[in-house]
């Protein structure tokens, strides 16, 4: 047996190439409430006092080396203003949608007062001309911060990348020469055996609210599978069909087909040793008012199993529960 390699490069993710995603919405919330807590207009006669009503989504993705910040969030910033003769109002600032492509500049934002006295009119102009381009400001940097307080999580630094030990691989011996042969050959050139290394299999079951039928097109019609991978897919329901998802990242081909019943193919991602197929089995098991997806894939290298798995929940069950409401 021998010793134990040295990797190039990470199995987790090689080159940073696959999909990793990660939940920021803790960080996001503790982001805007210390950004948008405290401030002030000029006197200090109005201040925001803190953030309510937070929800929405807020994840940070990294896809082919780069790294993507993508969220849809809505929160409320409480204020109060004080007066000279000790009186004092109070209000909300609601932001209906702040979403990764929102301008700051084009923020809506909603200011509303308890009461319609002179004083709570006076104070809310005082917010909509002064704590609200502030607010704005305040939320400028909001994607370059989600990257910089969490972008570690989801891309490997090059550093990262090399030095990560390597299961033993085992290399077939070559056959032993025909003793039968009369007279000596040309030595034929020997091809190295391709080194792929250990292999695991996933299994998975997933629930979906809809009819064996249904989710057998969903899975091979072109014109449905482009809708929840968001994007150009080659696919169709014929055995020998090529497959190819997610901008050619994920290929394969289907070998056999039950209809409403079993889909089976080959599957790599496009950072798998060159030539290096798994094999995907997806069973149907019709209930009495849903489906069960049964999923079998075998030979996956070792280091792409849990990566792997996280990505048949969440760009292909998440992404067909979401686009067509099967969950």
């Amino acid at each position: 047996m021998s010793a134990p390699q040295t990797e190039q490069t990470n199995w987790k993710n090689v080159n940073n190439w696959h999909w990793v995603e990660k939940n920021c919405m803790p960080w996001a919330k503790e982001f805007v409430s210390a950004q948008l807590t405290g401030l002030r207009d000029g006197n200090g006669s109005v201040e925001t006092t803190g953030v309510t009503g937070f929800g929405g989504d807020a994840d940070i993705n990294q896809r082919k080396g780069k790294l993507i910040t993508v969220y849809d969030l809505t929160f409320a910033i409480t204020w109060i203003a004080s007066f000279e003769d000790g009186k004092s109002v109070s209000g909300r600032i609601n932001v209906p949608e702040f979403m990764h492509d929102t301008d700051p500049d084009s923020l809506v934002t909603e200011v509303s007062t308890e009461n319609q006295d002179p004083d709570s009119l006076a104070a809310r102009e005082t917010v909509i001309k002064v704590i609200v381009p502030l607010i704005k400001d305040k939320l400028r940097n909001f994607s370059v911060e989600m990257i910089t307080n969490n972008g570690k999580d989801v891309h490997i630094s090059k550093d990262d990348m090399t030095g990560h030990p390597a299961g033993t691989v085992y290399k077939p011996k070559p056959p032993a020469p025909d003793a039968s042969a009369t007279a000596p050959q040309a030595a034929e050139p020997t091809v190295p055996a391709k080194l792929i290394g250990a292999v695991s299999t996933i299994t998975m079951n997933v629930e979906f609210v809809c009819s064996a039928s249904d989710l057998y097109n969903t899975l091979l019609d072109p014109s449905r599978v482009q809708i929840w991978s968001r994007g150009p897919a080659t696919i169709k329901p014929e055995v020998g069909a090529d497959v190819a998802l997610f901008g050619g990242n994920v290929t394969g081909k289907i070998l056999e087909l039950v209809p409403n019943k079993r889909i089976v193919q080959t599957w790599r991602l496009k950072t798998w040793p060159a030539n290096h197929f798994s094999t995907v089995t997806l069973f149907l098991e019709e209930q009495r008012e849903s489906v069960t997806l049964r999923l079998s894939q075998t030979d996956v290298p070792v280091g792409e199993k849990d990566l792997t798995t996280k990505n048949w929940t969440g760009y292909y069950f998440n992404g067909i529960k979401a686009a067509f409401g099967l969950a």
